[in-house]
């Protein structure tokens, strides 16, 4: 800490000093990257005046890029993107375990819901009093 004022103005314009050489060595850093895109462009040139200029003609926009533009095109190609980009799909064998789990589950319901239809048919078959 500065005792008087004296030490506080050294501080203060050796701060200065520091900041002033640090621009200046921004400043050599920007010529310099200045002269190297210079240079850059420089051996660009030719190789964008030798080669011809080709005669430009009007086109017409795409089916495709016609009808992604419409509601239901952008409806479409939107559910494309989130199917192929965003959604996780299962692997091979995580896909098999749950179509298993699927077609056991469906066999328990049938066989439960049978046994229920086949009471309901003998408690109507004996009210009724059939056979």
């Amino acid at each position: 800490m500065a005792k008087n004022m004296t030490d506080r103005k050294k501080n203060v314009s050796r701060s200065q000093a520091q900041a002033t050489e640090v621009r200046a060595l921004d400043s050599v850093q920007t010529t310099d990257k200045a002269v190297k895109a210079s240079a850059r462009d420089e051996r660009r040139e030719p190789a964008k005046s030798s080669s011809k200029v080709a005669a430009r003609r009007e086109t017409k926009p795409s089916i495709f890029a016609r009808v992604r533009k419409t509601k239901v095109g952008r409806f479409i190609y939107d559910s494309y993107y989130e199917l192929r980009y965003k959604v996780t799909w299962p692997t091979f064998l995580e896909a098999r375990n749950m179509t298993i789990a699927v077609v056991l589950l469906c066999a328990v319901l049938g066989a439960i819901l049978s046994l229920v239809d086949f009471g309901l048919y003998r408690l109507v078959v004996l009210i009724i009093g059939g056979k």
